[in-house]
């Protein structure tokens, strides 16, 4: 049975209330030094464990930020949000802080925890995360409730106030642009997901917005294409791109997809005999990936790291701080990476051939 505060004080026949002070080091206690020694033997040899809760309660401070979620299915979600806690568990923890972490099978549930948190006071700051579809209705509510709080997603339109993290993706694609340019390629194409999420919209925002800014017009429609995370469908359009006379078809390609798109687009291109480079002649290609990326046939300037274990790391320790402690910070936050040269095994200039040919 655990011991409570209350039998420690009846132990020594004293107040609960002195007892507390002296445990807590309350400045305004008064206790003499014999009366504080008996208290913290009594305290030790009773094997009292002050709550935690009641130590939050009587500071107004518990040193803990909570994240909390909504499951996803899927493998690769789980892998990603392990990765996410560890970060900002040993982030958090070279600030002094602790991290609760909490999931949920449905948003209901999620919304419920949020709600018992600001009734218990159990943590001084929230970081939500997820698909802002979840993570706007958990935001409003924490706002209403008056809990600091750090969302990762894009709500700088309606919410222009939230704290704030995640990549600036139109400025990713604007920089994919410019690299193409820079290496002489006007006739681009985009590869990129058809869904509607936040970083979708922004990633295709992004392209069109480059497009215009550095080659003067809007992109072609004939070369905008959004497909699912697989390898055939993105086959089937290259294919169809590629097929077009030398003079009409692109030669450039912006993916903002995953990594099936990136797979269909230089084997397409190997098929036909050239290759993703940087030299004149090659076909070019720059864009984000995922992780456990390397290319086969050629080279490229690709975003690598932009997993979300990166972008907490990048938010902490300085931000997450200042909003636990509710000091001033600027609200929204965005990271725009560094376009970086990709793995590549390169095999065709190692000989090896394609469909029977040399390369």
């Amino acid at each position: 049975m655990r011991t409570r505060l209350k039998d420690v004080a009846d132990n020594l026949k004293l107040s609960p209330a002195l007892v507390s002070g002296v445990l807590n080091r309350r400045p305004n206690v008064w206790a003499s030094e014999e009366t504080r020694k008996r208290i913290i033997e009594a305290a030790r040899t009773l094997n009292y464990q002050p709550s935690a809760a009641a130590q939050a309660l009587s500071r107004g401070k518990s040193d803990t930020v909570a994240l909390v979620y909504r499951r996803l299915e899927g493998p690769s979600y789980r892998l990603a949000y392990s990765g996410l806690v560890d970060t900002l568990s040993s982030g958090l923890q070279a600030s002094g802080l602790g991290l609760a972490v909490a999931n949920f099978a449905d948003q209901e549930a999620v919304l419920d925890h949020l709600q018992k948190l600001a009734g218990t006071r159990a943590c001084d700051a929230v970081i939500l995360w997820g698909r802002e579809q979840d993570t706007e209705a958990q935001g409003e509510l924490l706002e209403k409730l008056g809990i600091p709080f750090l969302v990762k997603g894009r709500h700088e339109r309606d919410h222009p106030n939230w704290n704030q993290i995640d990549f600036d993706h139109e400025g990713m694609m604007a920089q994919a642009v410019d690299h193409l340019a820079d290496l002489g390629h006007s006739r681009l194409a985009y590869l990129g997901f058809p869904h509607d999420e936040a970083f979708v919209r922004a990633l295709r925002r992004g392209y069109v917005q480059g497009h215009r800014r550095r080659l003067g017009s809007d992109p072609d429609p004939r070369f905008f294409a959004e497909h699912e995370d697989l390898v055939a469908p993105n086959a089937e359009t290259i294919n169809g791109w590629l097929s077009l006379p030398e003079d009409e078809r692109p030669t450039g390609f912006v993916v903002g997809a995953g990594n099936s798109a990136w797979q269909a687009l230089e084997t397409c291109i190997a098929q036909v005999h050239r290759k993703l480079g940087f030299e004149t002649g090659d076909d070019a290609a720059a864009g984000v990936t995922s992780l456990f990326f390397t290319l086969m046939f050629g080279n490229a300037l690709v975003y690598q790291g932009i997993e979300i274990d990166s972008l907490a790391r990048l938010a902490l320790p300085e931000l997450l701080t200042a909003i636990e402690r509710g000091e001033p910070a600027e609200s929204v936050h965005r990271f725009l990476p560094a376009l970086s040269p990709a793995p590549s095994l390169d095999l065709l200039q190692h000989g090896v051939s394609f469909s029977g040919d040399a390369p």
